[in-house]
Parts: C-alpha cells; sequence; structure tokens
C-alpha cells in the first residue's frame, strides 16, 4: 500500500506520519544541494538560545579551569559556545554566517566545530595553565576560515589577502595590540592564544583532508612523473 506521497508503508499510516517519513529520507539530499550547511545555522542559533540565557548559563558552561579539573570536561568545548556580551555574542555569529557562506555545504558542521572546540580547548588548557576562564566562537570561526580560504588562497587574491590580515591580526593581538575599548565591549581582553590555536587546527584539519584524499590514498594510477591521471 502506498502512502500520500507514493511510498510504500504500513496500512494505516496517518498522513502526517507519512509525509514527515518522506521528508526524513530526502533531508540527506536536500542538505547536500542546500548552498549553506545547516549546521553552522544551527550553531549560529544555538549560541544566540545561550546568550538569553543570561549569566547563570555562562557561568556554567563557560571554559573554567578548576571545573575542568574537577571532572566538568565538557567545558572544553561548550565554553566557545558563551559568550560575556551581546555585543561579542552577535561579532561571532555574524563572522559564522558569512563562514558558512562560503565554505561549501558538503562539510560536516557539526563534526568540524567540534574537533575544532575540543583540540583548542585542549590546547588552551595544556599551554596556558595561568588561563582560569574563558568564552567566545571567535577560535573556532578562525579555524573555519582556515578551511574556508587556504584552499583558494593560491587562485584567488581575496582569499590570500583575507587569510594573511586573519593570521596578522592574530599575531598583532599575541604581541600585545589590544585596544581597551575592545575589552569594554567583548567583556575582556581577546584571547591570542585561541585565535592562533584555531588557525593551527584549521590549517592540521585541512592538512590531514588532503592526506587521507591523496591519489595514493584513493588508488588513482599516477604516471611516470608522478602526477595523478584520470
Amino acid at each position: 500500500m502506498a502512502d500520500a506521497d507514493g511510498r510504500h508503508g504500513r496500512p494505516g499510516t496517518p498522513p502526517f506520519v507519512a509525509r514527515l517519513s518522506t521528508w526524513a529520507h530526502r533531508w540527506p539530499d536536500w542538505r547536500s544541494h542546500s548552498p549553506v550547511h545547516p549546521g553552522f545555522l544551527v550553531a549560529a542559533l544555538l549560541m544566540l538560545a545561550l546568550q538569553a540565557g543570561g549569566a547563570t548559563v555562562v557561568d556554567a558552561l563557560r571554559y573554567d579551569r578548576a571545573a575542568i579539573i574537577n571532572g566538568e570536561v565538557w567545558r572544553l568545548v561548550s565554553g566557545h559556545l558563551v559568550h560575556l556580551t551581546w555585543a561579542h555574542c552577535l561579532l561571532n555569529v555574524g563572522g559564522l554566517t558569512a563562514l558558512a557562506a562560503i565554505l561549501p555545504a558538503s562539510l560536516c558542521a557539526w563534526r568540524r566545530c567540534a574537533v575544532l572546540a575540543t583540540l583548542i580547548g585542549l590546547i588552551l588548557f595544556a599551554a596556558l595553565p595561568g588561563l582560569q576562564f574563558y568564552a567566545g566562537f571567535s577560535g573556532i570561526n578562525y579555524g573555519l576560515a582556515v578551511l574556508a580560504l587556504l584552499p583558494r588562497a593560491r587562485r584567488e587574491a581575496i582569499a590570500a589577502v583575507v587569510l594573511a590580515a586573519l593570521v596578522g591580526r592574530a599575531v598583532w593581538q599575541w604581541l600585545g595590540g589590544v585596544s581597551m575599548d575592545a575589552v569594554a565591549w567583548l567583556g575582556a581582553p581577546p584571547l591570542a592564544a585561541a585565535h592562533l590555536a584555531g588557525l593551527a587546527v584549521g590549517a592540521l584539519m585541512l592538512s590531514v583532508s588532503m592526506i587521507r584524499h591523496r591519489p595514493e590514498a584513493t588508488g588513482s594510477p599516477v604516471n611516470p612523473a608522478g602526477r595523478a591521471t584520470r
């Protein structure tokens, strides 16, 4: 027996359930053809929702070294999703939305963000024992920027310029170039280490992906000059 959408289902299946089942089956196809992976938009909405929760939510989820040592290891990841001020939150949501528009829709948003958040959190924990608190998505945005811009940098001048500007800005912040005006509306000084860690992790992820897709790894034939052939 066919349901309302032409799919075969169990007799007596309510039309609404049948339509919902059909939509669920079509979800992967829609996602692969969407210009923006919906996972990035979900992450942006999640940051806004958490920010609306106020200081209680921020305190419960921010990077807190003492709490992490005491077993609350999820803060290594959740600390990236909360912000100290609305201005900081909106800045990072805007950056993520812009990056989502230029990242390939085939990119698994949640996986990339989760890997970036975890590795950046671990780097901060290991490299900065004096860092007690941290909140903000900017480190992940820097990592996503590498994934979006580095593959294009050789053939697109604008991509190379933007990426170089991001690297230069992170290094400038690391050397102490922080405006006190920025501290006032961000709620705390920008953490240059998180930005540098994001850049490094993004480059590492891209390198691993390139190695996994080398001709030798995929079994593509190679001519005597060492170049892959189709």
